[in-house]
């Protein structure tokens, strides 16, 4: 059994994310780097266990996950326990003793299509201070250190019946949705469908600048080990060393314009 340290990931903007069409997540992969930019995402195909095929992977630190109500069903399943429609048998792992269904779903199909719904319509926080001119500095440089490859600034998301709030519009999610190679540093060797143990899907960085609050300290990247968006930055490696080390060579006030525009998302 491989194990990883994992943190929870914000649950912000989720259905606007969902609702970007695969076709173009797809048509950001350049899994051969063929531009020779360095930077060679590719899309996880995972398991789709609603549609029964494969997918395109979303969610999660490794894109695992290819909607939301898969990602909300397996946590109802995994974190807390409680089987549904979709999860009818227990989590029993080690446990030998329970095996198989026990009784009806603790939550019902429409109780699970209300948490969905929630967690699809839950808005991104607004940006602050935009005018600054340290924040409009540092959103030029986080352009010139080629961030934005991988960083993607904004989508469009399609149109998506099952929550039209969150369907054909422009948003500014600062990911691909795509995995990279992060590189030893932040490698953690455990494989998931298509990624391998040193790829990890694009974060999200909207809300970013809030995520002190929320959470009562700040703790970035997939196990929380990063206190500052520098540290997080200078974690970076593989396919985003060359934007690391673009970074870590900026002049202080440089620097510190970047980490504001960061926050300031």
């Amino acid at each position: 059994m491989l194990l990883s340290p994992r943190l929870t990931p914000s649950l912000i903007g989720m259905g606007l994310l969902e609702a970007i069409p695969a076709a173009a997540v797809l048509a950001a992969a350049d899994p051969d780097d063929r531009n020779g930019d360095g930077i060679s995402g590719r899309a996880n195909q995972v398991w789709d266990e609603v549609a029964g095929r494969a997918a395109l992977g979303r969610f999660g630190w490794k894109a695992n996950i290819p909607t939301l109500t898969q990602q909300v069903a397996a946590a109802y399943h995994n974190d807390m326990g409680i089987t549904s429609p979709r999860f009818p048998t227990e989590s029993v792992t080690g446990q030998s003793q329970v095996t198989g269904p026990v009784g009806p779903p603790e939550i019902d199909a429409d109780r699970l299509k209300a948490t969905v719904h929630y967690l699809r319509t839950l808005a991104v926080p607004d940006r602050r201070a935009i005018a600054s001119g340290q924040i409009r500095r540092g959103a030029l440089l986080f352009n010139q250190a080629n961030c934005v490859a991988c960083h993607m600034p904004t989508q469009r998301t399609g149109a998506f019946p099952d929550a039209p709030e969150v369907g054909r519009e422009t948003i500014h999610p600062y990911t691909d949705l795509l995995l990279h190679d992060m590189g030893a540093g932040l490698a953690d060797g455990r494989p998931d469908f298509l990624a391998t143990g040193s790829e990890w899907r694009t974060a999200p960085l909207w809300g970013l600048g809030l995520r002190a609050a929320v959470q009562g300290q700040l703790s970035l990247l997939h196990d929380g080990r990063a206190h500052s968006v520098t540290e997080a930055i200078l974690w970076h490696g593989g396919e985003a060393a060359a934007a690391k080390d673009t970074f870590r060579t900026m002049p202080r006030q440089d620097r510190s314009a970047l980490a504001a525009f960061l926050n300031s998302l």
